[in-house]
């Protein structure tokens, strides 16, 4: 059964057509209606409807920009758009985003289930052959690994009968997750798959705050086993594509997490351990490690050291171990990056060898800055050391540009680098992010063949770029401030070339 989406802002042509049509007869599944594109889209997102048919003129959001929308979340959903406006440029538009049919109003129920039928034959016979997963731990793997298109997630998942529509994801590394843990982890029903000795969780929820929520409790407890568990905690992503962002990040808390358990005075004072393990995230002092710079210094040790400057009462082996995780992170850091030389090494090591020496907050936030300083400038100094991603990512952009399928996974699996590293680098090394260099790039471009060609709109949106000429004008419009009529009359050259339709 195909499952159907209605969108009209007409309840009469809604209710004539959810009624007069014999959905389950026809082979089809009636999931659902909506009065405009701005109430549709989570209700398409929640239903998943195999096709959504559309009228264009609604209020709020009209069913062009609703297809455009769909088109990039969701491309496998087949598209018909309704019409009362027999008009050129609308049938374009629909044309250029590729939707299955457009027709014009009025439409009889028999017409509709001719054209429905011809979409579902359509599908039937174009449908995509992908790689057999049989089961939903496989998918999960595949998912963290990072080797499905957004369309084969989509076509697994619905085959498997895996819900993985969620507005935020992310994902957890446990090692040797004993019976009783696991138990406690199922109600927050997480997609899980074991590896080897660990136990990999994919946690989804539709709402940043509960998801946080989520990861605190969880995080309680697994640090209040009496022997506290191994684990890492990936980022929280947006996207099912990007749980594989998600999983690199687990791994690598995982691996700091390991190499500090295996101290022997850890060991010994597993409730100080459980105490600190709660209370502090070790994932904002790696990433300080890898990102930061030397005038955040003071605000990051006074964040990262909070909850030791909130607390009243604490004994020195509590202080002892808290700077004993920060400079067996930092160590850890030093021996896995190939960024540091001896010289980083030696300088920090008489630091360490005088932990023991600290008593009180005052002297552990100058022995915290007194280990960071080095490194942060050594940091400085060393920053072209990124001159080569850097230029690696311009030389894609400026050959690719015009491929609108270009995006921060192709340009980082192009370059042979995570994703999430290399967004993390670019902005910090170019103050801006790659999405924001790219799109300035192609803005750029329009501007030289606005300058310098007869192209219509359209045309120029298409040599940059761009699938629909109206995300292209409002994105040229957003980032120059003007239409692209507008730019080409006020170009010292104007009346010399003919104007654009834009």
């Amino acid at each position: 059964m195909k499952k159907v989406f209605l969108v009209d802002d007409e309840a009469v042509i809604r209710r004539g057509i959810a009624q007069k049509i014999d959905w389950e007869n026809e082979g089809f599944t009636y999931c659902g209606d909506a009065s405009d594109g701005e109430v549709a889209l989570p209700l398409i997102e929640k239903h998943q409807p195999d096709i959504v048919i559309t009228d264009i003129k609604m209020p709020f959001m009209d069913g062009l920009t609703l297809s455009r929308i769909l088109k990039e979340k969701m491309p496998h959903v087949k598209i018909i758009i309704l019409s009362g406006h027999d008009e050129f440029e609308y049938a374009r538009q629909a044309i250029r985003l590729q939707v299955e049919e457009y027709c014009l109003k009025p439409v009889s129920s028999q017409d509709l289930v001719t054209i429905l039928r011809k979409v579902k034959t359509k599908m039937e016979t174009t449908r995509k052959v992908f790689t057999s997963i049989d089961t939903k731990e496989e998918l999960y793997e595949q998912l963290c690994k990072g080797s499905l298109s957004t369309e084969e997630i989509i076509h697994q998942a619905k085959n498997l009968q895996v819900d993985l529509m969620a507005s935020y994801y992310t994902v957890l590394v446990i090692k040797n997750n004993p019976e009783t843990v696991k138990q406690k982890l199922t109600s927050y029903q997480p997609l899980l798959f074991v590896k080897d000795t660990k136990s990999i969780l994919i946690l989804k929820h539709d709402l940043e705050h509960m998801l946080l929520k989520q990861i605190h409790e969880i995080k309680q407890i697994l640090t209040s086993h009496h022997q506290p568990l191994l684990f890492g905690l990936g980022s929280i992503e947006t996207r099912t594509e990007h749980i594989t962002i998600a999983y690199e990040n687990a791994l690598e808390a995982y691996s700091y997490s390991r190499a500090i358990h295996s101290d022997n005075f850890l060991q010994d004072h597993q409730d100080v351990h459980r105490e600190l393990m709660q209370s502090f995230d070790r994932r904002k002092l790696i990433h300080f490690l890898k990102f930061g710079q030397l005038n955040q210094l003071d605000t990051f040790i006074q964040t990262y050291a909070s909850f030791i400057n909130q607390k009243r009462d604490f004994s020195n082996v509590f202080l002892y171990y808290f700077l004993l995780d920060f400079t067996i992170t930092i160590r850890h850091h030093l021996e896995e990056s190939d960024h540091y030389d001896n010289r980083c090494k030696e300088m920090i090591e008489p630091l360490e060898n005088s932990l023991h020496q600290v008593r009180t907050k005052e002297e552990m936030i100058d022995f915290m800055k007194e280990m960071l300083h080095p490194l942060l400038v050594h940091h400085e100094h060393h920053s072209s050391k990124y001159g080569t991603v850097i230029q690696q990512v311009k030389q894609v952009v400026a050959t690719r540009f015009h491929d609108s399928s270009l995006s921060l996974q192709e340009i980082a699996k192009e370059i042979n680098i995570s994703a999430s590293y290399l967004s993390n680098i670019f902005s910090k090394e170019m103050d801006q992010t790659i999405t924001e260099y790219l799109t300035k790039t192609r803005m750029d471009h329009a501007k030289e063949l606005l300058q310098t060609t007869n192209h219509k709109t359209y045309e120029i949106a298409d040599k940059v770029g761009f699938n629909d000429s109206h995300y292209f004008c409002h994105t040229f419009k957003k980032v120059t401030g003007m239409t692209t009529k507008e730019y080409k009359v006020s170009l010292p050259s104007a009346g010399v070339l003919s104007p654009t339709d834009g």
